[in-house]
């Protein structure tokens, strides 16, 4: 059962204008098995069943939106609450995601907004990995800011930048 966070999300990112055969749903965990995940900093933390799982989780401490391009699921990307006024953004897409990606951004930014607005956070941040260059270009587009450099962040210790808007 999805958040009433991300029921709202998804209705208003279904209200504003998109590129025609873009829709968005609440998330729900069946949305992963139909998106080609190859990210390698999902794929080193899980196996793909176990990334289903943990964005379950993840909705259920803030909320989440899956974009479908026609019945495809491209995207899920969502927030989890820290703690109050803050929050920690995420996203996972899936090739087809490359071909709309004004579409996303904008839905992204507008989850964003709207969970800012609404949770009255004063700090969103997000973590990318350093040698991802397209991911860290689209947080820029979406309002991130680089932080910091995190020396061996990730499991298989890569380093990771932490953003924040």
């Amino acid at each position: 059962m999805p958040t009433l966070m991300s029921l709202r999300l998804a209705d208003a990112l279904n209200q504003q204008p998109r590129r025609a055969g873009v829709f968005f749903m609440p998330f729900a965990k069946h949305h992963v098995d139909r998106i080609h995940v190859k990210a390698e900093e999902v794929l080193v933390v899980a196996t793909k069943s176990e990334v289903a799982d943990i964005l379950d989780t993840q909705e259920k401490m803030g909320a989440a939106v899956t974009a479908f391009v026609g019945n495809r699921p491209a995207a899920v990307f969502g927030f989890v609450s820290i703690w109050h006024g803050v929050a920690e953004a995420w996203l996972i897409a899936d090739d087809i995601a490359k071909s709309m990606p004004m579409t996303l951004t904008r839905a992204a930014k507008m989850v964003l907004d709207i969970s800012e607005i609404s949770m009255s956070l004063h700090r969103m941040q997000i973590t990318v990995r350093s040698t991802d260059t397209r991911a860290y270009k689209w947080a820029v587009a979406v309002g991130f800011k680089e932080e910091c450099l995190m020396k061996k962040y990730g499991t298989d210790q890569v380093d990771y930048f932490l953003m924040m808007r």
